[in-house]
């Protein structure tokens, strides 16, 4: 499974690698540049330089030596201080020591598993991000002595105790991100609190969260109307400064989004969905298309950086129909009678579940007879008590054509619960479908039909004043014109 991911995030590691390396290079040889023409400052008018410089004609035309001591004697030097020589000089092996390393140094170094002690990952992050730190605090003084910027007296004391807390966003986004790799399936609460410790430190390190499996565990206690433990798709609320991605590892712009994802500059989660061991890639696709349809692995993106405004930094655009609260399916079958039939079911977790293997258990026939059964999506709109002696079902396709019913065990109502809680939450806070939002719109719009029905009222009352008036003239003046006609005497008007 690591293996699905691990490539892609490779990728965007060595791409970052390979453009430090770059900055390097050209760092190089600006430096290398400004010897040469400090070579050329000091030594370009000797007699042996002009030589070699005007060729066959110093030998012939010129006298050299005295050409040298007008040349040496007609401006001031322009050569370096003896102390920046020297710092350049030193810069140069330096650079190109930290390139070689930024081609050679691989992703493990820059790694380490969830599994490890919290101090151990938050170590080996301080160490990978004080490495880069050093490369960038190399480049920043190259680029003030390539500028004749650098001043002893002042940033001496600057660059002395860099590390990558005095890095800029620009700076951030170039750095080869410190991964820490963390698998969740199953009981996550123990990884998603070792990972909001290590968010905390507000180091920017990427905490790659890869799940094969939807399955939750929950206590026999657990509350059907209002989950009781965290999920990874709320750090946000918990954590505003963190980045956060959720996705599946056939995506249509996985690569993109990813790329995103690690060169934000700041502490950020990725959530993929990945393969499971042996799974075919169409299977996975598939499995993976219905996991997000049915909202039990809602994709999203919260990127804080992208406005002020929390309702602006949550992206749910990736989910099919965000704005409703299923997605629907229809189910083409046979009645009792044998007649055929369609029936339009909404796509719920049990659903997508019905063709998982694991959760085979979690759904079972109906009993023979009874009328408790109601409908999940109904049964997810009932109170606790309304929910006793229910039993709720969903509607699937049968092998042979028919449309079967469904029971679904208590442990998958509490999962359905669980994510559709979840996804309204989602909505809620991305402004899609939020009750205050609505309720606002709702009463704009009464008052604005109000309103509108009061104009048009108002409208048609002068309608039909004017007319009125139109016809009383219209009236009058065939008066007059008969009145004319008859007697021959033009009315007064």
């Amino acid at each position: 499974m690591k293996e699905q991911v691990l490539k892609p995030i490779e990728d965007v590691w060595h791409d970052h690698c390979a453009a430090l390396g770059d900055a390097l290079a050209e760092a190089i040889s600006e430096l290398q540049n400004l010897l040469r023409v400090d070579e050329y400052h000091r030594h370009g008018h000797d007699p042996e330089h002009l030589e070699r410089a005007l060729g066959p004609l110093a030998a012939t035309n010129l006298d050299v030596g005295s050409l040298s001591r007008v040349l040496g004697e007609s401006a001031p030097s322009r050569a370096m201080t003896p102390e920046r020589l020297i710092r350049v000089q030193e810069l140069i092996p330096t650079l190109a020591e930290m390139k070689q390393d930024c081609s050679s140094t691989a992703l493990d170094s820059a790694s380490a598993d969830i599994d490890k002690e919290e101090s151990e990952i938050r170590d080996l992050a301080e160490k990978h991000l004080d490495r880069v730190a050093r490369v960038f605090r190399t480049l920043r003084i190259a680029q003030l002595e390539i500028r004749s910027k650098y001043e002893s007296e002042t940033h001496d004391a600057v660059f002395a105790n860099f590390n990558w807390r005095q890095l800029s966003p620009g700076e951030l986004r170039l750095c080869p991100p410190f991964l820490v790799m963390a698998r969740l399936d199953g009981d996550d609460g123990a990884h998603l609190r070792k990972m909001m410790a290590l968010l905390e430190t507000g180091m920017p390190i990427k905490v790659v969260a890869l799940r094969s499996s939807l399955r939750e565990v929950h206590s026999a206690a657990s509350d059907t109307g209002v989950p009781s433990t965290m999920t990874i798709e709320t750090l946000p609320l918990a954590m505003r400064g963190v980045y956060f991605l959720q996705t599946y590892a056939a995506a249509p712009d996985f690569q993109e989004q990813l790329f995103q994802a690690l060169t934000a500059p700041r502490p950020g989660v990725i959530s993929i969905l990945c393969k499971r061991d042996h799974e075919a890639q169409a299977a996975f696709q598939s499995r993976a298309e219905r996991a997000v349809r049915a909202r039990a692995f809602p994709m999203c993106v919260y990127d804080p950086d992208r406005a002020d405004r929390f309702v602006m930094c949550l992206d749910l655009s990736s989910n099919p129909s965000p704005d409703t609260l299923w997605t629907t399916e229809t189910l083409s079958g046979r009645d009792p009678q044998g007649q055929p039939i369609e029936v339009e079911e909404a796509f719920t977790f049990a659903h997508f579940a019905a063709s998982e293997s694991e959760f085979v258990a979690d759904l079972s026939d109906p009993p023979a007879t009874g009328n408790h059964l109601v409908s999940l999506t109904d049964y997810l709109t009932f109170s606790r008590r309304q929910r006793v002696g229910k039993l709720p079902f969903i509607s699937l396709a049968g092998k042979d054509g028919s449309i079967v019913r469904k029971v679904v065990s208590p442990k998958m109502a509490l999962q359905c619960s669980e994510r559709l809680h979840l996804w309204r939450t989602l909505q809620e806070i991305s402004g899609i479908n939020n009750p205050y939002v609505n309720k606002t719109r709702a009463t704009l719009k009464q008052e604005f039909g109000a309103q509108q029905q009061a104009q048009l009222e108002s409208l048609r009352q002068e309608m039909e004043k004017d007319a009125a008036d139109r016809e009383r003239a219209a009236v009058a003046s065939a008066v007059r014109k008969l009145v004319a006609h008859l007697t021959g005497i033009e009315p007064p008007v």
